[in-house]
């Protein structure tokens, strides 16, 4: 294992953002939903990582230039 997996927050079920049952769960503002339901790319405000075996939401990204990186292409 290398020193980045060790250093990833993990939920209570001990899955990190890269396993299977966590989703990335976007969030957008009101103009944002319009863009994105349109079909137009759009990043959302924030993304929370929740794991659905547990429900457990252990991770929050609301860093824009992070947040690029999780827009619908």
């Amino acid at each position: 294992m290398n020193q980045e997996q060790n250093n990833q927050k993990k939920c209570r079920c001990g899955y990190n953002r890269d396993h299977p049952w966590v989703v990335p769960k976007p969030s957008y503002s009101f103009w944002g939903w319009i863009l994105v339901g349109t079909g137009i790319s759009h990043p959302p405000t924030e993304v929370r990582f929740e794991c659905d075996r547990c429900g457990e939401v252990f991770e929050r990204i609301t860093d824009p230039v992070l947040l690029k990186s999780h827009s619908y292409k």
